[in-house]
């Protein structure tokens, strides 16, 4: 029994130390859209785990050979989905064909079986609200596949050794996967902390500049209307309205940051969600049509919230026109109104096909000054996400170049004696 203890405890360690270098290398987000790069790392360092187990297996049966490879399998094909999943599992039975025996067969279809098993579950981990539910279901299934190869195809071993490698294994399993899901929790804190610290930046040099830059553009932008209704020049009357929508540019762009900062009173009422949803379309219907691109709206349920619904309205249609404007030519935008990913919420998806954006752009959303658009701002996007993390939730952007944009708005239902207003 004891000659079991210490290659078992060699695999959970080197499982445990590989995970948190992965964090490190690529931070554990939840995103169902992941590109080429982050695919190929997954399957990388998730081989590299499961080789490293290879490498400290238990003490042979005759030519079995027991470890915990099949975790990291299991893990990057539910969180990096079935082409990094492929890559592990390949990697898997090339080394334990490679090591030989009577039984490589038997080790090469544990891990297909593994993998059969996390690839069926992928859609559903990704679109359940509770990830444990998934886990230890894909855990649940494949402990019973195991245990059944191994006693229809394996000559049996001694009593002992079953309940302590299969406990083992659970144990590790259960771990594993409890220290990715605090990964992914800390990951989001760490990004909103680094957003709202950006945010103090952008507010305290918009009090820091915005009285002291209104008063002389107010001043410009009437002498300029005053000069250019009573001059002959024909150069000022043709240059002075340009220069009058710059100035009111500037102003504006003053005013969006001022609001950043501005103290609110946090006075929110019920909203019937649907229904501010499905104006928010109609009211944007017309300008899609007019840039050639057709809306849908979808609602799965009835929801409400605590909120503002003319500040709801605002960020909808900031981020409605973004998704217009991204379309260079025809295109659709599809608003779903759904369950959210956590219980308790709902999440306001917003699909397009335009354009989209890269990794490094992605990383930018948000910030001051910063956008896709010729004569954007940027603030736009910065006050969406400040409003609705007011009401108490969140704005994620999922995009690849080429292939459109989806943002997800997620905010706090209520429960209960609202239910149905």
């Amino acid at each position: 029994m004891l000659e079991m203890a210490r290659p078992l405890l060699i695999n959970i360690a080197m499982l445990f130390s590989v995970l948190f270098i992965w964090n490190m290398v690529m931070p554990f987000r939840r995103s169902n859209i992941m590109n080429l790069k982050r695919k190929l790392i997954y399957g990388l360092i998730s081989s590299i785990m499961a080789l490293l187990c290879m490498l400290f297996p238990l003490e042979k049966f005759g030519d079995t050979v027991f470890d915990l490879r099949v975790v990291p399998l299991i893990l990057v094909t539910l969180y990096g989905g079935g082409f990094a999943g492929l890559i592990c599992m390949l990697t898997i039975s090339s080394v334990r064909l490679g090591m030989g025996g009577e039984y490589a067969w038997v080790g090469v279809l544990i891990a297909v079986v593994g993998y059969i098993i996390a690839l069926g579950l992928n859609g559903y981990f990704k679109r359940s609200i509770r990830k444990w539910k998934v886990i230890l279901l894909t855990g649940g299934v494949f402990m019973l596949s195991y245990i059944a190869i191994v006693w229809m195809f394996i000559d049996p071993l001694k009593s002992y050794f079953y309940p302590i490698y299969f406990t083992s294994f659970a144990i590790a399993y259960f771990f594993i996967f409890y220290l990715t899901e605090r990964l992914v929790l800390i990951n989001i804190q760490l990004e909103e902390t680094v957003y709202l610290e950006k945010l103090s930046v952008a507010g305290k040099m918009a009090a820091a500049i915005a009285h002291e830059i209104r008063n002389p553009l107010t001043t410009v932008r009437g002498l300029l209307q005053f000069i250019s209704n009573d001059t002959q020049d024909e150069k000022i009357r043709s240059y002075a309205p340009l220069m009058i929508e710059e100035i009111d540019r500037t102003n504006k762009i003053i005013t969006d940051y001022l609001m950043l900062i501005k103290p609110s009173k946090i006075e929110y009422e019920v909203v019937k969600l649907n229904q501010v949803v499905k104006d928010t379309t109609n009211l944007t219907e017309v300008l899609a049509s007019y840039h050639a691109v057709e809306l849908q709206y979808e609602e799965k349920g009835e929801f409400t919230i605590h909120g503002n619904s003319q500040e709801l309205k605002q960020c909808l249609i900031n981020l409605i026109k973004n998704a217009i404007e991204s379309i260079e030519e025809e295109g659709f935008i599809l608003i779903t109104l759904q369950d959210g990913t956590k219980k308790g919420t709902v999440d306001i998806v917003i699909q397009d096909n335009g354009v989209g954006m890269s990794e490094e752009q992605l990383e930018k959303i948000g910030l001051p000054f910063y956008t896709t658009k010729s004569k954007g701002t940027g603030l736009g996007t910065m006050i969406t996400i400040r409003l609705i993390r007011n009401m108490g939730g969140k704005v994620q952007f999922q995009s690849n170049v080429e292939e459109g944009t989806t943002v997800t708005i997620t905010l706090p239902t209520i429960k209960g004696e609202y239910d149905g207003i």
